[in-house]
Formats: structure tokens, sequence, C-alpha cells
């Protein structure tokens, strides 16, 4: 399997991976387009190409990444 094709996203895992993201943002006040904004992104994505498949998987992950309680 090739990098971009394991990088490939179907309409359906873009809205959880998005809909993650602007929720997180929003609760945290960052911006999207920002540094953070970015680095929550690439983390986001990374958490559920490892199997965090829904949007409160990938949130409650990034809680326990920032020793956060859920």
């Amino acid at each position: 399997m090739s990098f971009l094709s394991d990088m490939t996203l179907d309409q359906s895992e873009i809205e959880v991976v998005c809909g993650a993201l602007e929720e997180w943002c929003e609760k945290t006040r960052t911006t999207l387009d920002s540094d953070d904004g970015r680095d929550v992104a690439t983390v986001m994505l990374g958490l559920y190409k490892t199997g965090h498949a829904t949007k409160n998987a990938i949130l409650e992950a990034m809680h326990r990444v920032n020793g956060e309680c859920v």
C-alpha cells in the first residue's frame, strides 16, 4: 500500500475528522487556520487512522493526550 492511498479518506471519514476538529477548536478557542489548529488536525487524522473511528472516540483520545478528564 502506498503512502498516498493510506492517506485517502472518503466523504464520511472526512466528516468524522472535521466534526471532531470543529468541536475541539470551538471548545479550546483554537483557530483552525493557525499553527495549533493545523497541529490538532494532524493529530486527529492520525488518531482516526489508528482506529478512533468516531468523532467521540477522537475527542476522548485528544482529552487523554492532553491529560484532561472527559
